[in-house]
């Protein structure tokens, strides 16, 4: 029954990999903090006349019925009010409490941090709480770059981009994922400027060189960018390329 038997040819199914595209989709948003790793965290400008009606509708209320002095206990992972140095009650988040005097607090809709006593903080008004209005501060970090991890040369980079852009409004572009928030590019909204490019261009950050073939085109001229100031020794390169045998010794890597 076999003799003839001819075991038919398997066909191999090499999968095509669809080759994926930069997408670019800008959307205007406003710069509230910029944080010492040079992260920042922005809100989303569309809802910002939401967040206006809910601070002035909370602070209406919390003239009405201000909280008692000291009768809020703080909890860390709560959700409360804080009396901010300008006199004006704001939404934050509870993130460690040490003593009644110092509760470690995150401003949830600017993304600013402060240590304050208990005494300035209150219960966040139930009408105001993160289920009528999500948290508007989102936290973002710069794609295609590197910062450096010498304090001085991190903290160089991180005044020029507060100088540039903190308080103003801007136009954002999630490029991908990362481990702690998404990575984007950032444009001014004037100009259409790349805020990370102009960074590089001054010499204050390195190129991340991704292999990502949707990057190539902006990964190469941010490559540009760096050659040029490597040439002309511009801030993190004014002693020449410290990578080639340094990197190790001034807190940098590859």
């Amino acid at each position: 029954v076999w003799s003839q038997y001819e075991e038919a040819p398997v066909e191999e199914v090499v999968p095509v990999l669809e080759e994926k595209e930069r997408t670019t989709n800008y959307k205007p948003v406003f710069v509230t903090e910029i944080t010492d790793e040079l992260h920042f965290y922005v809100q989303d400008v569309e809802t910002g006349t939401q967040l206006e009606k809910l601070m002035e509708n909370m602070r209406s209320e919390i003239a009405g019925h201000p909280p008692v002095e000291g009768s809020y206990a703080p909890r860390r992972g709560d959700y409360c009010i804080a009396k901010f140095v300008d006199g004006e009650w704001y939404r934050a988040r509870v993130e460690k409490v040490e003593s009644p005097a110092r509760v470690h607090i995150f401003y949830i809709d600017y993304g600013n941090k402060e240590t304050l006593p208990s005494t300035r903080l209150g219960t966040l008004p139930p009408a105001f709480s993160t289920r009528i209005l999500p948290a508007q501060a989102i936290e973002y970090k710069f794609a295609f770059i590197q910062v450096p991890q010498d304090d001085d040369a991190r903290a160089d980079a991180v005044d020029s981009v507060v100088r540039d852009i903190q308080n103003t409004q801007c136009l954002l572009n999630v490029e991908h994922l990362g481990p702690s928030c998404p990575h984007v590019t950032l444009q001014f909204a004037d100009s259409k400027g790349d805020v990370g490019l102009g960074l590089v261009k001054e010499g204050l950050v390195m190129v991340e060189a991704r292999k990502e073939k949707q990057f190539q085109k902006v990964i190469t001229e941010y490559l540009n960018a760096q050659e040029l100031a490597k040439t002309n020794r511009l801030n993190l390169w004014r002693y020449g390329d410290f990578r080639a045998d340094d990197a190790d010794e001034f807190g940098y890597s590859r």
